[in-house]
């Protein structure tokens, strides 16, 4: 999709010094990707303590093996 924006010259110069061998839209493709990236991490890491994400997968892996020890000791 082609489109027209107006971005600071001197932060484009720094970009394209960043990503060195890619076109101007390869490089602002890859900065886009990049931000998004970041907000999407972001956004899961405030979910942390949420109970919706749980960042110690340790412990619930730990939880969920004995679980499964309890299960297999029923059968």
């Amino acid at each position: 999709m082609r489109t027209t924006i107006v971005i600071d010259e001197d932060m484009i110069d720094e970009l394209m010094r960043v990503e060195r061998g890619v076109t101007r839209s390869e490089a602002i493709r890859r900065a886009v990707q990049d931000y998004l990236w970041r907000k999407r991490v972001a956004a899961f890491k405030a979910l942390a303590g949420s109970q919706l994400v749980d960042l110690d997968w340790r412990e619930a892996e730990r939880q969920e093996l004995k679980s499964l020890k309890r299960h297999d000791r029923k059968r």
